[in-house]
């Protein structure tokens, strides 16, 4: 249960960051998108992959997919770490300007 809670902020947090990051006129798409793309992969790997972890009975298995979570979540850590938008008390037209305005500075 614990687990769930935590995975449920990481989640809402991912949206945060795509809504920050692309242009007004295309947030909407880009949220969509991401979305999809990650209920699809993980609705096909995730089942998949716990279903076999648990199936062999070891639960030095199952824990070897919850590391495999953790890697993945500290991989995204990083990746946002080098490349993240700085949006810390910033407007989103600022963090990313709206296509309209692309050209004026």
């Amino acid at each position: 249960m614990v687990i769930f809670f935590f995975a449920s902020a990481a989640a809402s947090s991912a949206y945060l960051t795509v809504a920050e990051t692309f242009p007004l006129e295309i947030r909407a798409l880009a949220i969509a998108v991401f979305y999809a793309f990650g209920t699809g992969l993980g609705g096909m790997i995730g089942p998949t992959l716990f279903g076999e972890l648990i199936e062999t009975g070891e639960r030095s298995n199952v824990l070897i997919g919850y590391l495999i979570g953790a890697g993945l979540m500290m991989f995204a850590a990083l990746v946002q770490s080098i490349w993240g938008a700085a949006a810390e008390r910033k407007s989103l037209e600022e963090v990313a300007r709206p296509l309209s305005q692309a050209g004026e500075r």
